[in-house]
């Protein structure tokens, strides 16, 4: 069991088992390797994946199916089989989410979808072409007013 201490999520015990290791890191944050995906009650339906090299990052991520049920993402062969996924049912996918001030203005890359190998703990992120926008409204414009 480690400490760390998290700028944006305070003192977290890191139990070695729940390491994601990401080979190649996340889009801008191509250095850090290990993360952990943490749930908290008064953030949910999110989560964070909070790197264990920089303790200043905490990204907000989410399954992207809780928000949009006919999301799909298209990983490659080559993404699959980097992640050691012997059945899609071993991948969980989640998206990146900025939480601003306002969170009726929350977005998600639906774009460029984060894959995790649970059985493995081995994390990409991927570009999946056709699968929505860079910065997708989380709550739609039109439903604001209502």
């Amino acid at each position: 069991m480690e400490l760390l201490t998290s700028s944006a999520l305070g003192a977290l015990e890191v139990n070695d088992a729940s390491v994601i290791d990401f080979p190649e890191g996340l889009l801008g944050f191509a250095t850090l390797k290990k993360f952990i995906l943490l749930e908290r009650d008064d953030t949910a339906p999110f989560q964070w994946l909070q790197s264990l090299t920089d303790p200043r990052v905490a990204l907000p991520v989410v399954d992207p199916h809780r928000i949009f049920g006919n999301y799909s993402c298209t990983p490659t062969t080559e993404d699959l089989f980097s992640l050691g996924v012997r059945s899609c049912s071993d991948v969980l996918v989640l998206v990146v989410a900025i939480i601003p001030e306002d969170p009726f203005n929350t977005t998600v890359n639906l774009r460029a979808p984060v894959l995790i190998n649970y059985k493995e703990m081995l994390g990409r992120q991927i570009i999946s072409e056709g699968s929505g926008d860079v910065r997708t409204r989380v709550i739609p414009l039109e439903s604001q007013s209502d």
